[in-house]
């Protein structure tokens, strides 16, 4: 990529080249998005959507979890799949369970 400089300096020439390349770089490192909207998605990418491990993915699917289409032993998801899958996430959880001890509950036996 050649940049003609006509300001007298040719400082402000390198620093366009150099943010032509930082540009062209940044760039290079976002993954292309699928031509077809319509498109199926494979755990890998949709991990890479959202910052999750694959086999995580797989797993919660296979378990009934998360929605997906399965083709033999490929779990494929849908753009819709995915959104449904970030709504789950935004649900909140059960709260955890309480823990009672041994001696609690002999104390609330003997108490009745």
């Amino acid at each position: 990529m050649e940049i003609e400089c006509d300001h007298g300096n040719g400082d402000g020439c390198a620093v366009a080249v150099a943010i032509r390349e930082l540009a062209a770089a940044v760039r290079s490192t976002v993954p292309e998005p699928p031509v077809d909207p319509d498109a199926l998605l494979t755990a890998e990418e949709v991990g890479e959507l959202l910052q999750l491990s694959p086999r995580t993915l797989k797993d919660q699917a296979a378990a009934g979890v998360l929605p997906h289409h399965r083709f033999g032993k490929h779990y494929r998801f849908t753009r819709a799949d995915v959104a449904e899958i970030v709504r789950l996430s935004a649900t909140p959880m059960k709260p955890p369970r309480r823990r009672v001890s041994v001696q609690d509950v002999a104390q609330d036996f003997r108490a009745a």
